[in-house]
């Protein structure tokens, strides 16, 4: 016996739901023009937000990144300029790789874009010629300012340089280049530089400024093999300007044409243009395609032309009202949570299943138009109800998350469902009674039972075998979930045969350091205090690598020295020259050789400041490597914004030799108030974003759920044969995930959402009709019941489900999951549900 509170509010809520469907089916059996009429009014406003909505592709924008490890990241992403940039690929034989560079380079800048450049700056070299005075003038400064940038294990090669032996082969060098390079920026850098002192500090700053493992002794932005040469572009808009990204992307396509290398891309716009196609294409197909598979499953049930033909109308409706009403709440929509949508093709269609299959059922016993459509809409439409809401209140109790993509899941699907039911209640009645009018069917023949008055039978006859099976089922799924891992690589989730993909993969493979990187920042107000905590990072950064636990470091500190780092060089310096005077050696060859000495007179007077020279302020020497082409040193590793300082330090490692989390700790002794991240850290911070997100969006969901099935049944048999599916169906979904080897993401975990909310429906629908029924009527209950859900399941495998066989690594996961889920359901829910549900007497 129910308690007594309970059994009030089951009777409350039954009238109340009974009265509204009575309304519904006099309002559209009595005026039905009137509710077409309202429902194209309603449908206008919809259309037009629709209009004005914005799609987004971003994947990092489905989740909120206003703290923690992806702050960080998409800030460094903004400070270096990795989110603008596009990069481009070149790879053929060396000879032709250079002049195609130039070539394609030419080509780029001539692209525009509504009659302006689409490009506000293009590298492929170390530094460009048309610098080749800005160059100059920085060598002068470094080779003269050798305790700022050279390698203290350089310092006995510099000191070498200034022998006399040395100089004149050194001078016989640049004579040799002068005569073969007879412009004037050869002329300026010997004046510069007359000893070629640069080849001991150029090699530490180009490998400073870049991020791949390129050919040291190579001008250009070329592989260690010659096989690849990099091209680096920044359009001159950014990815959020989606029309500009789509021209950019044309212009690159007609740039590249006909080149005598291969010339593949990646990047943010890129990868923007080429996700939002890609997933759109996955889309519109998996819509398609699956509206066909639910069109012809209805059809060759049923048999009927104009209820099969108003199903697209339903579903259109309802994601046309879910969408618009959605755009009101949300300035964008980002592709991925639109993608869910397809679910309302599946949840949409199984209101009409059930409401159809029970009018035609109805039908076929003889029961007049009327009194069928009647039955149907109130008595089977009672449980439709319920099962909406029950599927709709878990999806819309997402919208408190601060994920993005449940919050937009959840409003997207649950509006759908609600919308998608009463398109269902208010077309489908007045098309039925005016297809018995119009068109009177002489005959309603039997419909298909699908071997479901068998699986009845034996479910019921044989309880002692199905239920421990069951069980064991449970059990054995349950014990497989534990090994379920977590995918937490975000570039899984992209389209694995796009151009940006392949591109970035070629990259890491053939180029990257290692195969993964974690940056770590200081920050500040004062230049010389960020560096001084910058170099005890340093010291942590070289400490690790000297222990094997990363592959390699990157920082200013790796550039400019230190003032103990500047002192320690000097002293080796002064140690080596003796009582020489280094200027006055020089002047003499410089003589003996031909050479004028005006040009050289800056070389001269730097040369004679040594001697005596003490630590160059940091500031000074980051000011002339900004001013000149190896800027791109300063650009990766130093930042300023409105908010100070920021210094960068790059670690490289492979894998788990690399104990973050030692690191961290650290890190936080020598700097508590330095920040890192990498994209461990990143996929750690989103799927615990998740997990919060889902943990409380069940807890509410479900409790509503529960709530509603309380109100619903009078008894806990019925609640337990609503939850006992689709628990079941979830635990063998994540057991059969794990055992096929598929990995929890962060877009396949929204399934365990989605199924909890649709697969409830499919133990309510036969519980809801079994248990309304006599002891011989349940038999032919469960089958009518029965037989919907199993439509409906195969239409909503069949919408979403079809999304398995995308190429998109974020959308396959889901329809994989989705189908395990599913199908696990409508098992638990056909084959051994019929064995718990309680025996009654005569």
């Amino acid at each position: 016996m129910a308690h007594p509170f309970f059994g009030g509010l089951t009777t409350l809520v039954h009238k109340g739901t009974q009265r509204h469907l009575e309304w519904l089916y006099r309002i559209t059996t009595r005026r039905p023009l009137l509710v077409f009429f309202v429902a194209v009014f309603l449908l206008l406003p919809a259309s037009l937000s629709i209009l004005s909505t914005r799609f987004e592709a971003d994947i990092f924008k489905l989740f909120p990144a206003e703290k923690g490890p992806l702050k960080l990241f998409l800030d460094t992403l903004e400070w270096t300029g990795g989110s603008r940039q596009a990069i481009f690929l070149l790879e053929g034989n060396r000879e032709d790789l250079v002049p195609e560079a130039d070539a394609f380079a030419a080509r780029l800048k001539a692209v525009t874009v509504d009659d302006k450049p689409a490009f506000s700056r293009i590298t492929y070299r170390v530094f460009d010629a048309a610098e080749a005075e800005a160059f100059a003038r920085f060598i002068g400064y470094a080779v003269t300012q050798p305790q700022l940038f050279l390698d203290r294990s350089q310092a006995e090669s510099f000191a070498k340089r200034l022998t006399p032996d040395a100089i004149e082969q050194s001078l016989l060098r640049t004579q040799t280049e002068l005569a073969s390079q007879m412009g004037m920026g050869m002329r300026d850098l010997a004046a510069a530089d007359p000893l070629s002192l640069r080849d001991l500090v150029l090699p530490r700053l180009k490998a400073a400024g870049q991020a791949l493992n390129l050919d040291p002794d190579s001008p250009y932005f070329l592989s260690r093999d010659g096989r690849v040469l990099i091209m680096i572009a920044e359009p001159a808009k950014p990815v959020n300007d989606m029309d500009f990204a789509r021209k950019l992307v044309a212009g690159i396509n007609e740039a590249r044409r006909d080149a005598r290398v291969a010339i593949s891309c990646t990047g943010a716009h890129l990868s923007a243009v080429i996700d939002e196609s890609v997933m759109k294409r996955n889309i519109i197909v998996c819509i398609i395609s699956s509206l066909f598979v639910v069109l012809g499953l209805f059809y060759l049930t049923y048999r009927r032309f104009l209820p099969t033909l108003l199903i697209p109308l339903i579903l259109l409706y309802g994601i046309t009202m879910a969408l618009g009403v959605a755009g009101l709440f949300l300035p964008s929509i980002h592709i991925i949570s639109f993608a869910f949508t397809a679910l309302i093709i599946g949840l949409g269609t199984d209101y009409s299943i059930h409401l159809y299959d029970r009018f035609y059922a109805e039908r076929s016993n003889g029961t007049s138009p009327l009194e069928a459509l009647r039955r149907a809409v109130t008595n089977t439409g009672h449980g439709l109800f319920t099962a909406a809401v029950t599927t709709a209140l878990p999806f819309l109790a997402l919208v408190i998350s601060d994920v993005r993509a449940l919050s937009e899941l959840g409003l997207l699907v649950g509006l759908g469902v609600l919308f998608s039911l009463y398109a269902t209640f208010l077309f489908l009645p007045p098309l039925l009674v005016y297809s018995e009018r119009r068109f009177p069917a002489t005959v309603y023949k039997p419909l298909p039972g699908f071997g479901l008055g068998r699986v009845w039978s034996f479910s019921r006859r044989h309880r002692k075998v199905v239920i421990p099976l069951s069980l064991l089922l449970v059990a054995v799924s349950l014990a497989a979930s534990f090994f379920l891992t977590f995918e937490g690589e975000l570039k899984n989730l992209q389209p694995r045969s796009s151009e940006a993909f392949l591109t970035q993969e070629k990259l890491e493979k053939h180029l990257s350091l290692s195969p993964k990187q974690m940056l770590v920042t200081v920050e500040g107000k004062n230049l010389e205090q960020v560096m001084g905590r910058g170099s005890r990072i340093a010291a942590l950064a070289e400490r690790y690598q000297r222990k094997g636990q990363i592959v390699a470091w990157s920082s200013l500190d790796r550039v400019v020295n230190s003032p103990e780092t500047q002192r320690e060089i000097l002293a080796d310096l002064a140690k080596s020259a003796g009582s020489e005077r280094w200027e006055q050696q020089v002047a003499g060859a410089l003589e003996r050789n031909g050479f004028a000495l005006e040009p050289f007179q800056p070389f001269l007077t730097g040369l004679a400041r040594l001697k005596d020279a003490g630590p160059a302020p940091a500031d000074e020497g980051i000011e002339h490597l900004s001013e000149s082409p190896l800027r791109g040193v300063v650009d990766r590793h130093l930042v300023q914004d409105e908010n100070g300082w920021h210094l960068l330090v790059y670690l490289y490692y492979s894998g788990k030799e690399f104990s973050q989390k030692d690191f961290l700790r650290d890190l936080a002794v020598q700097d508590p108030a330095a920040r890192a991240t990498s994209i461990d850290m990143v996929s750690s911070q989103l799927a615990e974003s998740v997990k919060h997100s889902f943990l409380w969006g069940f807890l509410l969901g479900g409790t509503l759920v529960l709530c509603l099935l309380l109100a619903h049944f009078n008894s806990l048999s019925g609640i337990f044969a609503s939850l006992f599916p689709v628990l079941s169906g979830v635990v063998v979904m994540t057991g059969m995930m794990a055992i096929t080897g598929m990995g929890l993401n962060f877009m396949n975990a929204m399934v365990l959402v989605t199924i909890l909310g649709m697969g409830s429906d499919y133990g309510l629908h036969i519980a809801h009709r079994v248990g309304g029924a006599r002891i011989d009527g349940e038999k032919t209950e469960y089958v009518q019941a029965g037989r919907a859900v199993l439509l409906s399941a195969l239409t909503t495998i069949a919408g979403f489900g079809s999304l398995a066989f995308t190429d998109y690594g974020a959308m396959s996961s889901i329809g994989w999951a989705t189908n395990y889920g599913i199908g696990a359901t409508v098992l638990f829910a056909l084959v051994f549900l019929p064995a718990f549900l309680p025996r009654k007497t005569a």
